[in-house]
């Protein structure tokens, strides 16, 4: 079957401007991306975020809670740190930290600092922030650690090597009322010895989600834990 010369050269106009749509939606495409950081900062101020060439936005990464939601260019890579101008009247970007991006409208940057400043280096992890990631009654631990960590929070078990991350989905462990609890108690691993480090026993809600991150105190390298619950956008 022969196609003519008008119609296979409509067809090709066609495709091009098919093609066209998907690269000017691909440069057009946005993500909302949100920040929580830790251990807390000497000098808890703004960080940039470079969002194009020469180009950045200042965003805060709060400790204690989920940043408000910035809506950015849709990049490949995320990278927090600080612009300048050198000698010769360049910009400069020093970047503290990087992680990929995801395939996401809706993304966490986890901020993990490497010592008292961001100056000292930053370690990002980004996951998805919607009901198909992160949602309620599911809890995100980070073991920002230089040590093997495991233990259970309500019905579920987990074991974490420094540096990965994990998302579970828990039932409790009892309920009083209307209100239900997940006992929790965390492990580590030394010289081939488990050692106890922490157990409490937390609220659970299944609206709510927690972020559990483990971590070495920057002054006393003690090992602790810090959580942070927020509900589902």
């Amino acid at each position: 079957m022969k196609v003519s010369h008008s119609k296979s050269s409509c067809l090709f106009l066609i495709f091009c401007l098919f093609v066209v749509s998907i690269s000017v939606h691909a440069q057009t495409a946005t993500v909302n991306l949100r920040f929580v950081s830790f251990p807390k900062s000497a000098s808890a101020e703004p960080i940039e975020l470079l969002i194009g060439e020469a180009k950045t936005l200042e965003v805060e990464i709060p400790t204690n809670s989920i940043s408000i939601s910035y809506e950015v260019p849709a990049l490949t890579t995320w990278a927090l740190g600080k612009s300048s101008t050198n000698e010769k009247g360049e910009y400069v970007f020093l970047a503290y930290g990087k992680a990929q991006s995801i395939v996401a409208k809706e993304q966490i940057v986890i901020v993990v600092r490497k010592g008292l400043n961001d100056a000292d280096g930053l370690t990002l992890t980004t996951l998805k922030n919607s009901d198909e990631g992160f949602s309620g009654g599911k809890y995100f631990l980070l073991n920002a650690t230089k040590v093997d960590i495991a233990g259970s929070i309500g019905t579920q078990k987990f074991s974490l090597k420094p540096s990965n991350h994990s998302i579970i989905a828990p039932k409790p462990t009892k309920t009083e009322g209307d209100r239900a609890y997940c006992f929790a108690e965390f492990f580590f691993r030394k010289d081939e010895e488990i050692q106890p480090f922490f157990s409490a026993t937390w609220r659970f809600n299944e609206k709510a989600r927690s972020m559990v991150f483990f971590y070495h105190d920057p002054k006393s390298t003690q090992l602790q834990v810090h959580t942070i619950r927020s509900y589902t956008p």
